[in-house]
């Protein structure tokens, strides 16, 4: 994927034609996931061994965009797998760009290659859930082709150790 966006400092009056890139991080880009998980996610403290293995499994996806070796997008999510069939179904679990470099479309290019990455392993589905109020991202899903199945669909939650992140 190639964008042209502004230089890193955020500034729009030089914009820059640096290419962004996407790559599925491994164990070996281990800095630049804790960059993504603890700047564009929010997420701290980062368990670095909960980070590698997550890196190392075949079936937890972290895709960044990546100016030079600058973390401006992320995207992870998960090949789940059912006891009724063999196809696996993906979820895409959060996405984050950083908000000087968004409405770029590095969105939709971690989107789409989530998908492909789905439809390379045979996935029968792809699917994440989202807020209604959430306008930018019901559109970018809307975009890559992503459609709400049910109106009432509710999701519930219960926190089980509030006491870590």
């Amino acid at each position: 994927m190639e964008q042209s966006g502004s230089n890193r400092s955020g500034s729009s009056l030089e914009p820059s034609a640096r290419p962004v890139t996407l790559l599925r991080a491994r164990d070996a880009d281990a800095d630049l996931a804790r960059e993504a998980i603890i700047e564009l996610h929010g997420r701290t403290p980062v368990d670095e061994t909960a980070m590698v293995e997550f890196l190392r499994d075949p079936a937890r996806y972290l895709l960044l965009a990546l100016e030079d070796r600058w973390v401006v997008g992320s995207l992870n999510g998960y090949a789940l797998t059912h006891p009724h069939r063999r196809e696996p179904q993906f979820l895409l679990y959060e996405i984050d760009v950083r908000p000087q470099r968004r409405n770029r479309g590095i969105g939709k290019t971690l989107v789409k290659t989530f998908i492909a990455e789905a439809r390379a392993a045979g996935a029968f589905e792809v699917w994440v859930l989202t807020n209604q109020s959430n306008e930018a991202a019901m559109a970018m899903y809307s975009h890559c082709g992503l459609r709400r199945q049910n109106h009432d669909d509710v999701m519930l939650s219960l926190m089980l150790n509030s006491g870590k992140t």
